[in-house]
């Protein structure tokens, strides 16, 4: 799917999660089962905030195709229309991101 159309505002980040119907043992899930990890398929420039009594922009630390750590229950799961199809996308605040998972 096509997502530079979605343009998340301020410290927006928008992913994708990864989901699993099969366990690493080989049992199948009856109800697909919510990893903990996801995909950034869009993030916004970041925000303003107040350090010190001065305003600083903080910008977000993800970049789109960063594969991150969430934390449990945490975004807002929302269906969104990109051209002519729906996907259930997850958006989320940077603070609720406990990691990116670097690739070698």
């Amino acid at each position: 799917m096509d997502y530079s159309k979605l343009k998340p505002l301020h410290g927006i980040i928008v992913l994708k999660l990864e989901t699993q119907d099969v366990s690493e043992g080989g049992i199948h899930f009856v109800e697909t089962k919510r990893l903990d990890h996801a995909v950034v398929v869009a993030a916004g420039p970041g925000e303003w905030m107040k350090k010190k009594g001065k305003s600083v922009f903080q910008e977000v630390g993800v970049k789109v195709g960063d594969t991150v750590v969430v934390a449990p229950g945490s975004g807002v799961a929302l269906e969104t229309k990109i051209g002519d199809e729906m996907e259930t996308l997850t958006y989320i605040s940077q603070s609720d991101i406990v990691g990116i998972i670097k690739r070698k």
